[in-house]
């Protein structure tokens, strides 16, 4: 049980000045996202002939939707009752693992995303003509999950589950000196530091050597895929999305490295509320990312914003429909 938890008895319920507003918000804009992100997909899935993106996005989706699912019904319990209603001990361990397992799964499959994106750059079109290349991409899936799941559990066997302030969610108890919680949380926040630097340094990797070689971009522009990696519109979405993991996921993991190391002992409050909230607000980007950047849209944005410097705003498609490939995200 964390500090915050044992000294909810002496806090005046009344004195918990927090809105269910961002609770609802995040949900609502969650929800939406990754409706019209899936059904894009869905509507398009006869011209995904490159497998590999909207696989890994799939998983991404259903990670992010699974957060949404199965944490905000506690959120609206808590919020609904005044903070009258308590999270039992089963539901809290429920919270923390759900809260573990999107977020290191989401991280987990962004690396996967950069890593096949490498991979592109150095295979090219042998690739493609891989034996089960589907299959693979699936299992590498099934593998993220697989050690997020592994992560997230630790503290289920080893340590605690702590109730977070204001009482409306759970996650590895970093206030107490048990060794199985501190060594949990330090495993989580070292996963998720790691994946965040392995991605990060990927891609300036990537970003750099495509830039340099022209013979290497060729090997990630094939006119035989319908989408290559190198299309403008995925790799601004790889790179907003690595950008948008780096500041809102790290925050919330330096802080429980902190804690787990005992670097910062005072109790846990509201910056790991609001960090928390950075963390939704990631997970519930990405689907809106993807509808935004999509070829069509944002071949209109790059048309809009040329004809609107050249001063002359042009109703036809026109010459400018060739700066984005004729690909489809």
């Amino acid at each position: 049980m964390g500090c915050w938890d044992q000294n909810t008895s002496n806090i005046d319920l009344k004195d918990i000045q927090e809105t269910s507003i961002p609770a609802y918000g995040f949900f609502a804009f969650g929800v939406l996202g990754n409706v019209l992100a899936l059904c894009t997909i869905c509507l398009n899935r006869q011209q995904h002939q490159w497998r590999s993106f909207y696989i890994f996005f799939l998983g991404l989706a259903m990670s992010d939707c699974l957060n949404q699912a199965l944490v905000f019904p506690f959120e609206v319990l808590r919020y609904e009752s005044d903070f009258t209603y308590r999270i039992s001990d089963d539901e809290c361990h429920f919270i923390s693992f759900s809260y573990a397992f999107t977020q290191i799964s989401s991280g987990l499959i962004i690396a996967g995303l950069t890593t096949d994106q490498h991979m592109s750059l150095i295979m090219g079109r042998q690739l493609d003509t891989m034996v089960g290349n589907r299959r693979i991409y699936v299992f590498a899936l099934f593998a993220m999950w697989a050690v997020a799941a592994f992560v997230s559990s630790i503290h289920l066997i080893f340590g605690e589950s702590e109730i977070f302030y204001p009482g409306s969610w759970c996650f590895i108890n970093v206030s107490s000196e048990d060794f199985g919680s501190s060594a949990s949380a330090l495993v989580y926040s070292l996963t998720g530091i790691l994946t965040l630097i392995y991605t990060v340094s990927l891609h300036l990797y990537i970003m750099c050597r495509s830039h340099r070689d022209a013979e290497l971009t060729g090997h990630l522009v094939d006119t035989d895929r319908i989408t290559g990696y190198y299309d403008i519109h995925v790799n601004i979405f790889l790179m907003t999305s690595v950008t948008f993991y780096v500041l809102c996921w790290g925050p919330f993991l330096v802080d429980i490295l902190l804690r787990s190391v005992n670097v910062v002992s005072s109790c846990t409050g509201r910056l790991e509320l609001w960090l928390v909230r950075l963390v939704d607000f990631k997970s519930n980007l990405n689907p809106w990312l993807y509808v935004i950047l999509r070829k069509e849209n944002l071949r209109r944005i790059v048309r809009k914003f040329r004809s609107c410097r050249a001063g002359n705003i042009q109703d036809g498609e026109g010459e400018n429909d060739r700066l984005v490939s004729d690909t489809h995200m």
